[in-house]
């Protein structure tokens, strides 16, 4: 935990005013969610004052989003003066007998459930009663994505957590100002700006205007090969490339379904060092694997499907909230056999989606879609629709963390699902790869063959890492060995290593 303050914009950007508007509809809502196992119980009061404290750092904890009566200013970010801890804060009990399997479900119901947008978009369940690998209690902390992206909630668990069980001392923070601003106060002081700015902004418009012009007369093919290249590059994005949604998965529906997958990181990194990839490539990989055996195991036949992966476009100059990411697509090799082409199909793909020129289309689009009507975003949220599967691959915390006298035992993410089939999500923690598993129940008829199809995967391609030849040992007396227990696959789990983008 650090003791400054966090820095934030005020002004809410286009996408993030997208997402928020999204919540509307079960179908498009963005939350993001994180559970995390706790070996002993919180103590309340003190897990109250560690998010009090963390909210005077990171204010997003504390505003809420305005919009303006009239669309001449952009929404803002404003510290909310109703601001109210203790309904952000709730204690609940596992259901019955307390096992992984009773958090999953808890934790889907909560991830499912609309938040209040007139609140700071986020909440935080204690899971008391629970009975699973050493774990006494959970943690689930949800959080909308219009308040920050994966990267920006990493910083969040770095200000919540704590590298001993005791509590250190914290100097005194003050809070945030509140602020009493609502629409129609927002939409005055929009317009006494715009009175102010609107001189100066002509006068910047017109000489960026007449540059441009001049640009254009003097390099006219260079000018025009560039816009040509922009365009060509926006449909490669938003197309499904040479890859059509699979047919076993077009189905939508409300239901939902967490499940989890972890695995040693040592392992995705030595896996990854033999096939000279990174452990983002490994873990794309077993995806396409791991899916081209559930869509076999129905009788389906599919090369390739499209996937989206997120791409961090977060500077040193960005604020710690906020979003900072686009989108890439790729067309998934299914049928693809061998590992090691497998990833280079894949390699070659990630490589041309992250270098494109229009790859931050989406934002800059944005400004434009969020004044359309409901009903007419709705249609484009369909797009989505031609994805089946995201895949993020986040950085974890390598070192034990600790939270109001509690030790993290494991750390699951969770995506948001807007609109598609599956949302695949990994974190690492003190050396564990988590995978949390986010999908459409009518998509995925059988999600419990789904994560045994992943889990079979994962454990074929990186068997042989983790049981690497070794030298012929002397003559012995055989002994017996116990033969090792099958994992569930409902148990099995994965994460997101440090530096394993490439």
């Amino acid at each position: 935990m650090t003791d400054s303050q966090s820095t934030f914009k005020d002004e809410v950007d286009a996408l993030e005013l997208l997402m928020l508007r999204g919540e509307a509809s079960v179908k498009t809502r963005s939350a993001m969610l994180s559970i995390a196992l706790l070996d002993e119980v919180p103590d309340f009061t003190e897990l109250r004052a560690t998010f009090d404290y963390a909210s005077r750092q990171f204010i997003r904890l504390r505003q809420h989003i305005v919009a303006p009566a009239l669309a001449i200013t952009a929404p803002r970010w404003v510290v909310d003066p109703d601001f109210n801890l203790d309904y952000h804060l709730r204690r609940i009990s596992a259901a019955s007998p307390g096992k992984l399997r009773d958090v999953l479900d808890t934790a889907n119901q909560i991830l499912a459930a609309p938040m209040d947008t007139q609140r700071p978009l986020w909440e935080v369940f204690i899971v008391e009663g629970v009975k699973e690998q050493g774990a006494k209690a959970a943690l689930v902390l949800k959080m909308h994505h219009a308040v920050s992206d994966g990267m920006g909630g990493l910083m969040l668990l770095k200000l919540l957590f704590n590298d001993r069980r005791a509590t250190p001392a914290r100097p005194p923070l003050a809070a945030p100002i509140p602020e009493d601003i609502d629409s129609i106060s927002l939409s005055r002081r929009g317009i006494s700006q715009a009175i102010v700015r609107v001189i100066p902004s002509i006068n910047t418009k017109i000489r960026v205007g007449i540059r441009g012009g001049k640009d254009l007369l003097q390099h006219p093919s260079e000018r025009l090969d560039e816009l040509k290249q922009h365009w060509q590059s926006a449909k490669r994005i938003l197309s499904s490339g040479d890859s059509q949604p699979s047919p076993l998965l077009m189905r939508r529906s409300l239901g939902r379904r967490l499940d989890v997958l972890e695995y040693p990181l040592a392992d995705l990194k030595a896996c990854a060092k033999t096939l000279n990839a990174s452990v983002n490539d490994i873990y794309i990989a077993a995806i396409a694997g791991g899916l081209h055996r559930y869509h076999s195991a129905l009788g389906c036949k599919l090369a390739a499907l499209p996937l989206a992966m997120p791409v961090n476009l977060r500077t040193a100059n960005d604020s710690d909230g906020g979003n900072h990411f686009a989108a890439a697509r790729i067309s998934l090799p299914l049928s693809e056999a061998d590992p090691k082409h497998r990833i280079n199909l894949i390699q070659a793909q990630v490589q041309q989606a992250i270098t494109e020129p229009a790859i931050n289309i989406v934002n800059r689009v944005a400004p434009l879609l969020v004044h359309l009507p409901a009903s007419v975003l709705k249609e484009l949220g369909e797009l989505a629709s031609h994805v089946d599967v995201q895949a993020s691959n986040v950085p974890g915390l390598r070192d034990p963390a600790y939270i109001a006298g509690s030790k993290i035992v494991k750390m699951y993410p969770f995506g948001p699902l807007p609109g598609i089939p599956l949302m695949l999500v990994m974190m690492s923690h003190e050396g564990v790869c988590y995978i949390g598993s986010h999908c459409d129940t009518a998509a995925f008829s059988q999600p419990d063959l789904l994560i045994q199809c992943l889990s079979e995967e994962f454990n074929a391609l990186l068997k042989p890492a983790a049981s690497p030849a070794k030298k012929k040992a002397p003559v012995r007396k055989p002994v017996a060995a116990k033969k090792p227990a099958p994992k569930k696959a409902v148990n099995a789990k994965a994460s997101i290593p440090e530096g394993s983008k490439s």
